[in-house]
């Protein structure tokens, strides 16, 4: 190494074993406490006394000033006066990160780095109690290893802290550095002076044989022992580290680590330590060198699966919780679990509990051989330099689960040319019930998302949607569909793959556009927004048109699922959506009028009246009152051309479901004045001031009188025979320029006008 270069903190990045840029001083004490000479000069720290470290340079000065050292004789790596709190945050980072190979190592130096932390600001490196004890003529090995320097130190700062639990672990991992398993120490082992000290540090810990034996028994301790052993590790190694970043946030408000280190460290430790639902963890690092399992138990108790590992006891209706690894509603994210950490072999048999479960053999044999065939992604150092990404999607469908199960138990299944996985047959059923998603992404993280229930294959998408801004910069992550339940499982995988395909590829290219799914009639909305793919569910019809109605900023089609609306005149009138046009759709079917209405950013508006055979009783009036609207706005806008409105008839095509549209002829300009005229103004509290022939009915003047009073006054105006609904051929809504909202309003104001006709009839 370059010796000027390392005495002014000069070091590589964090990817070797150099620490990088998070710690100098600390690694210096390391070197100072536990390195051999074996040949060449000597380091010059030795010969400084601890008091003088402060001032090391002047007293070497001195030494060579009075001839009592040759300077090119002793190497000058630098002083450690004191070790600055600005080093703690990346010391904490570098040691959890080392923790993923070797825990009981790491533990020891975190507790270390956080006893230092709780000396501030006198700190005394342990290098100093090593100097001492040489300066004093104490030269012996088993005072001077820098072990059990650590050890003395530990101790007495868990002991003052009064916590048992945390000394027995460090004391585990002491002895695990020693590496000397006491209960089958050789003959030569046993005579050496390493061996004699230990024995003596664990009998005077109280440790026992038998405690020697269950130690050393490490390599073939059962999965959830390992599992208890690894989440104390963690569990200790994160709160000093937190200690260690809550004291650097107080004395260090800068700190001794590059930016692009702490990014990658930072990231590395939380794919390896954070816990969430659904992530994968691994319960293993470095603690047992295999987890293999011959038999691995899945037992199904009240909707939660459980994993086993090794022979279940079946005498026992409640395993104990040394028994039970890990519990889910997903069997996905077991089994996932138990591939990650190597329990699962292809050796391995599987035993499936109880006897009577919806989780078939065969299917059981099916997810296991597409988990076994999942591959890790070993993430590089430039990975954690960016957020993490999904790299694969595996969905696993109806896992355990049969859509059909009522039929089935009795040997039957239902057969129907209606073929779609979400609405199948003429009850339109939907068959997918459960999705769990295995997601593997660019830190080499595996989570499990389960969705569940009738919207779980919308839910799915609006999870994968949320990944949609990575696309200006990465594909798609690789995708495959799994399907083995017992009914129709090649159809709703095919139905899947062809929904994800068709979604995703929409919202990669049109992601403005809305995309409406119909799933045994409830209809769902994904629609993009600033916050994300939001879901929007209706579930029923009335409810979708009720959805479709709201107001748009800006021209937006409605984009329609393959299967969606096949038998409704939605599809066909969406796929007639044009930007800037008004276009009105009437459809009669028994003695009704069902009237849709497009306005020019694409929002939708449906009413439905009385048919009374006469189109003009309805058709007229409304053209009036679209081109009446129009005129106003025109004018306020300044707008040079009317606005173009076009009208369709809808009817179904014989012998079918389907529709099919006749474009119709607007009424003549000369039809398209009224001799009654009826105009609405709503004031600021939405209440309405009526104006029939240009004459006023305010309701401060007639009260709950006001629509018995206008339809008195048209009674006046019309022949005695005429007898047809009212209808406005103006409104005037403050602060709208909606004409959904005016036909809304419209419509409200001739219901009550029309009431009070029909019981002036009476």
């Amino acid at each position: 190494m370059n010796l000027s270069e390392f005495r002014s903190g000069q070091s590589q990045s964090a990817q070797g074993e150099d620490c990088g840029s998070t710690q100098h001083l600390l690694l210096l004490d390391e070197f100072y406490r536990s390195a051999l000479w074996l040949a060449g000069c000597q380091p010059r720290w030795w010969i400084i006394p601890n008091a003088e470290e402060r001032n090391a340079e002047a007293f070497w000065q001195g030494l060579i000033h009075h001839h009592r050292v040759h300077p090119e004789h002793w190497l000058d790596f630098g002083a450690i006066p004191s070790i600055p709190p600005a080093e703690f945050v990346g010391a904490g980072l570098w040691q959890l990160n080392k923790g993923l190979s070797d825990p009981y190592k790491s533990l020891l130096k975190l507790l270390l780095t956080r006893h230092y932390a709780s000396q501030y600001p006198r700190i005394r490196p342990l290098c100093w109690d090593l100097k001492d004890q040489v300066h004093r003529g104490l030269v012996d090995i088993e005072s001077n290893d820098a072990y059990l320097l650590m050890l003395t130190r530990l101790t007495a700062q868990l002991q003052s802290e009064g916590s048992d639990v945390r000394i027995q672990l460090a004391r585990r991992a002491f002895y695990y550095k020693a590496r000397l398993p006491m209960s089958e120490l050789s003959s030569a082992q046993q005579n050496s002076w390493r061996a004699r000290v230990m024995r003596q540090l664990c009998t005077g810990w109280g440790w026992s044989e038998h405690d020697f034996y269950e130690l050393d028994q490490r390599p073939h301790w059962t999965p959830v022992r390992i599992a208890r052993e690894r989440n104390a590790l963690i569990s200790e190694m994160l709160s000093s580290y937190r200690f260690l970043a809550g004291f650097s946030q107080k004395y260090a408000p800068r700190l001794h680590i590059s930016k692009e280190d702490l990014q990658v460290l930072g990231n590395r430790l939380f794919a390896a330590f954070d816990t969430r639902p659904g992530k994968i963890i691994s319960i293993n690092p470095g603690i047992s060198p295999s987890l293999g399992q011959e038999t691995l138990s899945l037992n199904l108790r009240k909707h939660v699966w459980q994993l086993i590992p090794g022979p279940f006891r079946r005498q026992e209706t409640d395993p104990a919780r040394d028994q039970v690894l890990k519990q889910s509603p997903s069997l996905v994210e077991l089994l996932c679990f138990a591939r990650m950490n190597d329990l699962l072999q292809h050796h391995s048999r599987i035993a499936l509990y109880p006897q009577h479960n919806p989780l078939s053999t065969y299917e059981l044999k099916e997810v296991l051989q597409v988990i076994r065939s999942l591959q890790p992604y070993a993430p590089q150092p430039e990975d954690f330099r960016r957020p993490a990404r999904p790299l694969q999607w595996h969905l696993m469908v109806n896992v355990g689960v049969d859509p059909q199960h009522q039929l089935s138990r009795r040997g039957m299944q239902k057969i129907s040319n209606r073929d779609d996985a979400l609405g199948y047959s003429a009850a339109r059923e939907n068959l997918i019930h459960t999705i769990d998603l295995v997601s593997i992404n660019s830190w080499g993280e595996w989570l499990v998302e389960r969705f569940s229930g009738e919207a779980a294959m919308l839910q799915c998408l609006q999870h994968m949607l949320q990944y949609l801004p990575q696309l200006k910069h990465f594909d798609w992550p690789a995708m495959n569909v799994h399907c083995h339940c017992a009914t129709r499982a090649s159809a709703i995988r095919i139905r899947v793959e062809q929904l994800l395909a068709d979604v995703l590829r929409h919202f990669s290219e049109q992601p403005r556009s809305p995309y409406l799914i119909e799933a045994a009639e409830t209809y769902y909305l994904l629609e993009n927004s600033r916050a994300g793919v939001q879901l929007r569910i209706a579930e029923s019809p009335m409810k979708l048109l009720a959805l479709l109605q709201r107001p748009l900023s800006q021209f937006t089609p409605y984009i329609l699922d393959r299967a969606a609306l096949h038998s409704s005149p939605l599809r066909l009138i969406f796929d007639k959506s044009r930007s800037g046009l008004w276009q009105l759709f009437y459809w009669r079917k028994d003695e009704r009028v069902y009237f849709y209405f497009l306005d020019e950013k694409g929002a939708l508006l449906h009413q439905q009246w009385p048919d009374s055979g006469n189109s003009s009783h309805w058709l007229l009036p409304l053209v009036r009152f679209l081109r009446q609207l129009d005129q106003r706005w025109q004018q306020q806008t300044g707008r040079t051309q009317a606005r173009k409105l076009m009208v369709f008839e809808l009817r179904r095509k014989a012998q079918s479901y389907e529709f099919e549209m006749v474009r119709r002829r607007l009424p003549e300009l000369s039809a398209q004045s009224a001799s009654i005229d009826l105009r609405a103004v709503l004031d600021a509290q939405q209440q309405p001031t009526l104006y029939c022939n240009n004459l006023e009915f305010s309701p401060w003047q007639f009260g709950p009188d006001l629509y018995r009073e206008v339809v008195a006054e048209i009674r006046k105006l019309r022949s005695q025979h005429e007898e047809y609904p009212l209808c406005l051929s103006d409104v005037l809504v403050p602060d709208s320029v909606s004409i959904i909202e005016h036909l809304q309003v419209k419509q409200r104001l001739e219901n009550r006008l029309n009431q009070a006709l029909a019981d002036d009839n009476l």
